[in-house]
């Protein structure tokens, strides 16, 4: 999926949600992946947030491991949308591991907005290995 599909709205085709909706899925039991697109929007990550917690029906406890190696900084209503998404699902999350590659600034750009969103358990990672192996501990 190319960053076009990153620029969909609430009207956007039926294939493009499930196109983003593809982006979320279960590893295991209570641990999931999410594949960012390289530009969020309030649509994609509505689209992300609904198959995640659709995927973690009925579970009292979860994880989540985020790819956000290839994205750009999210925009501002981008940011807010994700904040009120964490915020819905915090009490249940046991953690999140965010994988952010080797960019520095990408680090750092998700450390701060982790931090303001409201995550209560998270982790940053150079590798999609690294943080499913983060989350599985936290699960335990």
């Amino acid at each position: 999926m190319t960053s076009e599909a990153g620029a969909g709205g609430p009207d956007a085709a039926t294939d493009i949600r499930v196109a983003l909706a593809r982006r979320v899925w279960k590893l295991e039991e209570r641990l999931f992946v999410i594949e960012e697109v390289p530009v969020q929007t309030p649509f994609t990550i509505d689209v992300l947030f609904d198959r995640l917690e659709e995927l973690a029906i009925g579970l009292d406890r979860f994880a989540y491991v985020v790819d956000l190696s290839r994205v750009k900084r999210p925009d501002a209503p981008s940011r807010e949308r994700l904040r009120r998404r964490v915020a819905q699902i915090n009490p249940r999350l046991a953690h999140v591991g965010i994988v952010v590659g080797a960019n520095a600034v990408i680090r750092a750009v998700a450390k701060l907005a982790a931090f303001a969103i409201g995550f209560r358990s998270i982790s940053f990672h150079t590798s999609l290995d690294e943080a499913v192996e983060a989350c599985r501990c936290a699960l335990r």
